[in-house]
């Protein structure tokens, strides 16, 4: 491997580090997927520099106060979700694979029974803005378009986020994302999934009086 070659995808591991949402192996996985047509890449580097980055970022987050900013931002999707507005954490890689993401949720959803109100979001390019810009924006709308509702769903959006001591920044359009300004991305990989499985185990709680519902991840994108 060249030298430009190991720092590159140093820069790639150190993002999905940060990022916070995936074990080693994963984040193994989705390096040697982005250099697969590399014939001379050295696959135990990669490991080794893995752990270390993920070893680093787990001893510093010992440190971290809390809660921390992802800790907050937790708190605002749970209860939006259990007030039937289906809110994702890194979904996909831009807001056509959010949306999309969000869309398939609802749907299935729907053939149980639950009918949700809206959804809101955030995407891998959003996190990558989020740790160098510390702003991050927040996708949003109703299920059916409806401007009207939109609009209520972004403002209980940025009443949630305001309770739990974000600042905002939005225009008042639907056309517009709901930006929070100064966010401190910290967040080290726990093991919980964040996405679907949240989603169903909030509705299944919160929208249904039986235990029908069973979470599995049927279509989650190479990007989750």
């Amino acid at each position: 491997m060249t030298q430009a070659l190991k720092d590159e995808t140093l820069e790639q591991i150190q993002k999905e580090v940060l990022f916070g949402f995936d074990d080693e192996y994963t984040i193994s996985e989705i390096i040697n997927d982005l250099f697969y047509d590399v014939d001379d890449f050295d696959v135990d580097w990669l490991h080794t520099e893995i752990s270390k980055q993920f070893a680093a970022h787990k001893k510093e987050s010992l440190q971290w106060k809390k809660p921390t900013d992802f800790d907050r931002l937790v708190a605002v999707f749970d209860q939006l979700n259990k007030e039937k507005i289906v809110s994702l954490h890194k979904a996909g890689f831009t807001r056509q694979d959010a949306e999309g993401d969000c869309r398939e949720i609802i749907d299935e959803l729907s053939t149980l029974g639950i009918t949700a109100k809206g959804y809101c979001y955030y995407h891998i390019q959003d996190l990558k803005r989020a740790i160098h810009e510390k702003v991050l924006f927040i996708g949003f709308d109703s299920v059916d378009y409806n401007d009207e509702i939109a609009l209520k769903i972004a403002n209980r959006i940025i009443e949630l986020l305001h309770e739990n001591n974000f600042q905002t920044s939005w225009n008042n359009s639907v056309e517009t994302r709901i930006k929070i300004t100064d966010i401190n991305w910290q967040k080290a990989y726990d093991g919980i999934d964040y996405n679907y499985d949240r989603v169903f185990s909030i509705f299944q709680k919160e929208h249904t009086s039986t235990n029908k519902i069973v979470a599995k991840k049927t279509f989650w994108k190479f990007w989750k």
